[in-house]
């Protein structure tokens, strides 16, 4: 996928400038375009799941969940909902927050405003069906957004949500190392950013990691306790106001 200018100019600059482009952005841009990345510092992170549900590291996951007493919300591409609705009833009746990924993996940019918004509206109808629960967040695939595309979101009736950090979970390591770099990236009121499986990347290439993904969530939420910090669903993230950012890319 092509970068938009606004992202090239964000890669060639350095840490500081991109700093001040985030905040200036953020000034000017979040109230009206803003998407949430976080919440109020209150002891509490959202920890997110893309790209599922699977029928292998779902369940595990969910049982490493349980034993933590942790709460998390799971961005669901359709097709995958459908295809395993028991899954999808597994994440519901544990608690945890059922939210969109997509129709599929495509990001929405390349499309027309208005086959977005029929995309997402019919994402969103298809993964209630399956959910029996109202779907009101939906994450864009790769992160990919416009201003276009934002706004189909919104005339979907989807809140958009990012993150704040990730574990570059899609990269080869052992699971600890994967867990401590997104603790690393982690603040209070953060969003982390994980996933249950993968989608080929931007460019159709399959990515493929050998690394237990249960292992990496243990890890995660044991250095979350140790610091003081406890997994919460986005929603319950956000009650007391979200942090929302301008992004575009």
């Amino acid at each position: 996928m092509t970068a938009s200018p606004a992202t090239r100019l964000r890669r060639s600059a350095g840490p500081r400038t991109r700093r001040a482009l985030r905040r200036t952005a953020d000034a000017l841009l979040a109230p009206a375009f803003g998407s949430v990345r976080g919440g109020r510092p209150s002891g509490q992170v959202a920890v997110t799941f893309d790209d599922g549900p699977d029928p292998v590291t779902t369940p595990a996951i969910l049982q490493v969940l349980e034993e933590a007493g942790a709460r998390c919300t799971y961005f669901l591409l359709v097709p995958q909902a459908e295809q395993h609705p028991d899954l999808v009833a597994r994440i519901r009746d544990a608690g945890h927050e059922i939210a969109l990924h997509g129709l599929d993996h495509t990001p929405l940019p390349r499309l027309p405003h208005a086959t977005a918004v029929r995309t997402l509206r019919e994402a969103r109808h298809r993964l209630e069906a399956v959910a029996g629960t109202p779907v009101r967040l939906y994450r864009p695939p790769y992160g990919a957004q416009s201003p276009s595309s934002l706004l189909a979101a919104r005339r979907a009736g989807l809140d958009v949500v990012v993150w704040s950090a990730d574990a570059a979970d899609w990269e080869e390591r052992a699971s600890a190392d994967v867990a401590s770099l997104g603790l690393a990236r982690l603040a209070d009121g953060g969003i982390l950013l994980l996933h249950e499986r993968l989608e080929p990347g931007p460019d159709g290439t399959a990515v493929v990691t050998s690394f237990d993904r249960a292992a990496m969530t243990r890890d995660v939420l044991t250095g979350l306790h140790a610091a003081g910090l406890r997994a919460v669903r986005v929603d319950e993230l956000t009650r007391a106001g979200a942090v929302r950012t301008a992004w575009f890319r």
